[in-house]
């Protein structure tokens, strides 16, 4: 079967609508609705389909499915095409992703109590993911036992966790070669500035050590060694 190219249309902020025609019967379509302020990418054997975030300031996200024509393959370059009903295909995109604020709608657009059932749900589910964030952390401290999925539900609901929070990233000081944060102006361990600017403006200049000079302990190191020097000339 025949398939032309998916299109993408917008229409308004909050709607991003993807489209799918086939030669088969395309009558039925079924509209997806989501809260969720993350973009999900689904791939299929008949398409790659793409469930938008619902952007800041808007209630949801719009997803229109159509039919669309499939094949399976019988071997010895056989193929027996098929069409898979709008229905079909959304039952099957959303079998993980309900928990999530993701729905199909009764109509072209979703309801209040369609979006107030499906924000009940997200919110159980993101509390039951920080629950088992609570439980993994309490066995050991442990940020690799934490997955996104508990950061973006703690996070989602507006619960300070410690797990929650993924710990920055640590560079080399060239000087010393001590680990620190990245844009620090200070390092704190040989106390070289590592950027003039950011220390100038913070007061932190003075006594400190510009980045690539020799440091105190260095001069101290450079003058006895010149001392040991003159007394054996």
């Amino acid at each position: 079967m025949h398939l032309t190219p998916a299109k993408l249309e917008s229409r308004g902020p909050r709607n991003i609508l993807e489209e799918t025609r086939s030669t088969g019967d395309t009558v039925s379509t079924v509209v997806i609705a989501s809260i969720s302020d993350q973009d999900w990418y689904i791939s299929r054997t008949h398409g790659v389909y793409h469930i938008p975030a619902c952007p800041k300031g808007e209630q949801y996200a719009l997803l229109l499915i159509t039919a669309r024509g499939d094949a399976l393959d019988l071997g010895d370059n056989r193929r027996f095409p098929f069409s898979i009903s709008a229905r079909d295909i959304a039952e099957d995109l959303l079998q993980d992703l309900q928990d999530h604020g993701i729905f199909v709608c009764a109509d072209s657009r979703p309801s209040s109590a369609e979006l107030e059932g499906a924000t009940q749900r997200r919110d159980a589910c993101y509390h039951r993911l920080i629950s088992d964030g609570d439980t993994m952390w309490a066995r050991g401290h442990s940020f690799r036992e934490i997955s996104d999925l508990h950061r973006r539900a703690a996070i989602e609901m507006g619960v300070e966790r410690e797990w929650a929070y993924v710990p920055a990233r640590m560079v080399e000081c060239p000087a010393c070669g001590e680990r620190v944060k990245p844009a620090v102006a200070v390092c704190r361990h040989c106390g070289a500035i590592l950027d003039k600017e950011k220390a100038a403006r913070h007061g932190l200049g003075t006594g400190l050590v510009a980045r690539g000079t020799p440091g105190p302990r260095q001069d101290l190191e450079d003058r006895s060694n010149r001392n040991c020097q003159t007394s054996s000339s």
